[in-house]
This record gives C-alpha cells, sequence and structure tokens, in this order.
C-alpha cells in the first residue's frame, strides 16, 4: 500500500498573533520571516518558528526580556523593515516617474515634429528651472532620461503601441469606407491615394 505524500499547503496553517512578541516573526508575501535577522522560515508551523528563535537568538538579550519588552522590541524591528522596505518602494517610484516623464516628452516632439536632440535641451532647462523653484527635487529631473537614443526608442514604443491599439480597433469595426483620390504631379505621373 502506498502511502500518500503529505502536502504542506494543503494543510491551511495560518500565522498565530502571539509569534511576533513570543519568536520575534511576522508575515511578508505569505511567509514567515524572522525579524531579528530576517530569515525566512518555509512554512507557518510553531516548531519551526521556535526551533528557529532558540538555535539562532539563543544567546541574545531578546529571550530574557519581559513580554511588555518584547512587544515594544517588535514595534520598533516592524517599522524599521517597513522603513527599508518603502526605501525601495519610493526608489522604484520615482524611476517609474522619470520614465513616465521621459515618454511624454518624448510623444510631445514627435507630435510637433521637434529634432530627437530638443529632448536634451528640454533637460537643461528642466534643470535650470529647477534650480530656481524646488533645488531639493533636482536629482529627481536628472534622474529623467532624454537622449536621443532615449527619444527614439520611446517613441517607437508609443508608435507600437498606438498601431496595436488601432488594429484591436479596426478588427472590431463592422463595416470599413475607402475614398480613392487619382492624379497627377509635375511630371504628368498618375498617383494613387487610398483613405
Amino acid at each position: 500500500m502506498a502511502t500518500k505524500k503529505r502536502e504542506v499547503d494543503s494543510e491551511c496553517r495560518a500565522f498565530n498573533d502571539e509569534w511576533p512578541w513570543k519568536y520575534f516573526f511576522t508575515v511578508i508575501k505569505d511567509k514567515p520571516v524572522c525579524l531579528i535577522c530576517n530569515e525566512a522560515v518555509a512554512v507557518f508551523n510553531e516548531y519551526n518558528i521556535s526551533r528557529h528563535f532558540t538555535s539562532k537568538h539563543k544567546n541574545s538579550n531578546y529571550e530574557a526580556m519581559s513580554e511588555y519588552e518584547r512587544k515594544q522590541n517588535v514595534e520598533s524591528l516592524c517599522k524599521k523593515l517597513s522603513g527599508r522596505q518603502n526605501f525601495f518602494k519610493k526608489g522604484n517610484t520615482i524611476q517609474e516617474a522619470a520614465t513616465h516623464a521621459s515618454y511624454i516628452v518624448a510623444y510631445n516632439i514627435a507630435k510637433n515634429n521637434k529634432a530627437l536632440s530638443n529632448g536634451e535641451f528640454v533637460k537643461q532647462c528642466m534643470l535650470q528651472v529647477c534650480d530656481v523653484l524646488c533645488p531639493n527635487k533636482k536629482n529627481n529631473f536628472q534622474t529623467v532620461s532624454l537622449s536621443r537614443k532615449t527619444a527614439t526608442s520611446r517613441i517607437e514604443a508609443i508608435d507600437k503601441n498606438f498601431t496595436s491599439q488601432l488594429e484591436s480597433k479596426i478588427g472590431q469595426f463592422k463595416f470599413c469606407s475607402i475614398a480613392k483620390y487619382e492624379s497627377t504631379d509635375i511630371n504628368d505621373t498618375a498617383q494613387l491615394l487610398l483613405l
């Protein structure tokens, strides 16, 4: 008789409210993580969590603390952890905003038929205005990439996006009309225009 393989995911284990102050653990992305050393434990199991705490942090001063001191310490460790997480999130949002601003400038350059090198000129103007209005945000403005190559790639990406949107809308048409215009140029060469 074959034994059924045990699946930990199907056991519906949950994080206990006492574990943060008892073992200095919290939950990050559905994993129990130690607040002291930032190591993750594989399973929401009290034995695994307590074993980690006793084996890794046995000689630390955390074990001798009272319940009240532990709770205060857990709060401060959680604040530090969230501060570190917010630091990386803030960096991502600044970079995303800089990329979005780069797309906006590239779109306006293409829309107004300006030279691609105008992006660098626009960036210089933005930095000079930033020096006057908000000097503490100058680093954010410097992260906006507006070089000629970047403007070219942004405009190409915008073009692909517009083309795919247009193709998807054309696919939904029930009827389509075509206008034809035929004429000759100065050299009497016939030209045909389809709209």
